[in-house]
């Protein structure tokens, strides 16, 4: 007989083979690494601006 707490954070948990992550960290995670990516892709977008206007000059 399994304890309830036991089952309780089995739900809680994603599994991979290597580690045990609590979905609110993967959520976090997902978060952050969108978050990095939006930023990324604003600064390009900046970089390629300030390109146009020094290649017009």
């Amino acid at each position: 007989m399994e304890n309830k707490k036991e089952i309780k954070l089995d739900r809680l948990n994603f599994y991979s083979n290597d580690m045990k992550v609590a979905k609110d960290q993967l959520a976090q995670n997902h978060l952050k690494l969108t978050y990095q990516r939006n930023l990324v892709s604003d600064l390009d977008r900046k970089h390629k601006t300030w390109a146009k206007k020094d290649a017009a000059t």
